[in-house]
């Protein structure tokens, strides 16, 4: 179903793919140069052995969000790092992308939250800091998801958010304006 329902996502948010009309220069730089990066990195090649080789052929939708956890953990350079609910794979990509980052549980420079962990990033957000990022998967998976997410970006420590349907990604820095972006990822 998902393979189906992909091609009307990418359809109904056209509009928003790379960038376009985003005014920001925080945000876009942010899509141009980390969302939409196409460099090969360092670790790209022993990383994608973790995949079957199909997925690596077709370069599939799942690799390409891993290799985008793997792109935000290494823009942002956290000295701590806390990964809620998430599988083997998207931890082992945040990880290879910041090796000295020391993991903890609650609230870090970057929080990534799995699918089915939603709800734990409500408490987490006042104690966010000032230039920390936290990652969300499946912020559009049902009605409830949804709403959390909403919240989250309503919050008021929150600051730019960015939807990228599967993912969520909120930073914390309140010197920019808040500001809510669709990208059509």
């Amino acid at each position: 179903m998902k393979l189906i329902r992909r091609p009307w996502i990418w359809v109904a948010r056209f509009r928003h793919r790379r960038g376009y009309g985003v005014h920001s220069p925080f945000a876009f730089a942010f899509i141009k140069g980390v969302l939409f990066e196409q460099s090969a990195y360092y670790a790209y090649a022993p990383l994608s052995l973790l995949h079957p080789w199909w997925v690596r052929w077709g370069r599939l939708y799942p690799m390409q969000c891993r290799r985008l956890l793997f792109r935000l953990a290494n823009y942002v350079h956290p000295a701590t790092l806390s990964i809620i609910g998430s599988g083997a794979a998207e931890a082992t990509y945040i990880t290879t992308a910041v090796p000295n980052a020391r993991r903890v549980e609650g609230a870090a420079d970057f929080v990534f939250i799995g699918n089915s962990h939603l709800a734990a990033a409500r408490p987490l957000l006042p104690m966010m800091p000032q230039d920390g990022m936290m990652v969300l998967e499946g912020i559009h998976r049902n009605t409830a998801t949804r709403q959390q997410w909403k919240a989250i970006q309503q919050d008021a420590h929150t600051g730019v958010t960015f939807d990228l349907y599967d993912y969520g990604i909120a930073f914390f820095n309140h010197r920019l304006h808040k500001q809510h972006y669709i990208v059509n990822f």
